[in-house]
């Protein structure tokens, strides 16, 4: 196989050609190898590759869906004794101590893990770039940034490194990095996907662990592969009848849509991602669905401060544990300046506040859910920003606040975070473009649980828009149509 057949194909598509005994695993990882070596130097999406991985490639029995397909984990603790240093200082050298389950389950499903990415200290930032590891590019612009947290594995899927990458999403993180790279990035429900061997829910139910993908029915598959409980779960949610790859191959008859562009936060929204939502709109309303312009009303301040606080909390359970397990002192020479910041609040901080955070989010989630209650899909921008340049927000800034920190997060979270809050699915699709080339990403939010309404919809989006031709000029496609893997 040709690095440029490789990289145009989804996970899939891969697994596919795998079974026709096209390809072999030990090629695609090799060819993706190859798409890492020649194109991480200009985008730094990959911090590590694990060479270890090929061996014996092709005499291993792969499960199934994905028969041998590669991808990439986020630089947070995933497989057993690899490094895990969640783009910190304070915690360089950690290593994980134990396989997560959504490493054994992707294991289980035939896909091989063939190194780490970037993300930004901790999974704090909106911007994937930290004193550890340096700025990550965007492969639609290398000038531009590709969001945060999980913004290596955004540039590595939107470069054909990998056809699907794992990240987290506590804020927007998952989201956001698929908007600024023109990919398909889905925040499944709270509880969708195990927290273990950590809490249920971690970061007190606003974040969760999934993927991103170049096309709908990886997204798809890959919740049917990795949703449901670890023993011992605290709660668990209701699987919807069939798969959530079935849900993808057939379009919800006429749905009640909610279109929403007033920016809740107050920051500007860029006139190419308004338009973006309006034109999705109008594409649902053109297929048939109802849709009018409508919002939730919330307190957006109060929103905030209950997510300051929790954060912050957070933070200093987070950061502590960490210092006691790689003996590291907290302080400016172990944590950028937004970080350790976030930290100082969480310190200051009393378990009152905390406690009136959780009851605020419970209230919240109420009155979200009620506004739900008439609308089956909520369509918003995903960021109100397009890719902005690198060093636009730089989270390690002399004399960082906690007020700084957090209007740094307002261009891209402003949509986002709501939903952390609420635990409802998010899903942003590659809807539109600018007049400058790079990706735009539309939101689409369900009721708790209805990631299958959620995927219906984009399986519609999708073959409407063709998305998925649309290349950026750092891709490992344009390698060149003869380039193979190492000793092709």
């Amino acid at each position: 196989m040709r690095l440029d057949e490789y990289a145009r194909q989804d996970g899939l598509g891969l697994a596919e050609l795998i079974g026709k005994g096209e390809v072999t695993p030990g090629e695609l990882a090799e060819l993706a190898m190859t798409a890492i070596s020649a194109l991480n130097p200009r985008l730094n999406a990959v911090i590590e590759t694990y060479p270890d991985m090929l061996d014996g490639l092709e005499k291993k029995r792969f499960g199934e869906p994905y028969r041998g397909v590669p991808s990439l984990h986020k630089d947070f603790p995933f497989l057993r004794g690899r490094l895990a240093e969640m783009g910190s200082q304070l915690a360089r050298g950690f290593r994980a101590s134990q396989d997560s389950p959504i490493a054994r389950r992707l294991g289980d499903g035939g896909v091989v893990v063939l190194g780490r990415t970037t993300t930004s200290e901790l999974g704090l930032a909106a911007t994937t770039e930290s004193r550890l590891t340096g700025r990550t590019a965007n492969p639609w612009d290398p000038t531009r940034g590709v969001a945060g947290s999980s913004g290596g594995a955004a540039a590595a899927v939107a470069s054909g490194m990998v056809p699907f990458a794992h990240g987290t999403d506590g804020g927007g993180s998952i989201r956001n990095p698929a908007s600024f790279c023109g990919l398909v990035g889905l925040k499944p429900s709270r509880g969708r996907i195990s927290g273990a061997p950590g809490p249920t829910a971690p970061l007190l139910g606003l974040s969760t662990r999934f993927m991103l993908t170049r096309s709908v029915r990886d997204c798809a598959m890959l919740l049917d592969l990795l949703h449901g409980p670890e023993p011992g779960e605290s709660f668990e949610i209701r699987t919807p009848d069939g798969s959530f790859l079935d849900a993808t191959r057939s379009a919800p008859s006429r749905l009640r849509v909610a279109l929403c562009t007033r920016s809740w936060s107050g920051s500007p929204i860029d006139p190419d991602v308004e338009h973006a939502a309006m034109d999705a709109g109008r594409h649902l309303e053109s297929i048939g669905h109802a849709v009018e312009m409508a919002s939730p009303e919330f307190d957006y301040g109060a929103f905030l401060e209950a997510q300051k606080i929790i954060w912050c909390a957070y933070q200093v359970y987070d950061c502590e544990g960490i210092a006691r397990k790689t003996g590291r002192q907290i302080g400016p020479d172990s944590l950028q300046s937004t970080s350790l910041a976030v930290y100082e609040a969480g310190r200051r901080m009393s378990a009152e506040r905390l406690v009136w955070a959780l009851e605020h989010y419970d209230q919240l989630t109420r009155r979200i859910g009620e506004f739900m209650q008439r609308y089956d899909i909520l369509v918003t921008p995903t960021a109100c920003i397009s890719p902005e340049p690198l060093g636009t927000y730089d989270p390690d800034e002399p004399g960082a606040d906690l007020g700084r920190f957090f209007e740094q997060l307002a261009p891209k979270e402003t949509f986002t975070a709501l939903f952390n809050a609420t635990g409802m699915p998010a899903l942003s699709l590659p809807l539109a473009w600018t007049r400058q080339g790079l990706p735009i990403g539309v939101q689409f939010v369900a009721r708790f649980g209805r990631e299958d309404l959620l995927l219906g919809v984009a399986g519609a989006l999708e073959a409407a828009s063709r998305w998925s031709e649309r290349l950026p000029p750092v891709h490992a496609s344009r390698l060149g149509a003869e380039s193979k893997g190492p000793g092709k």
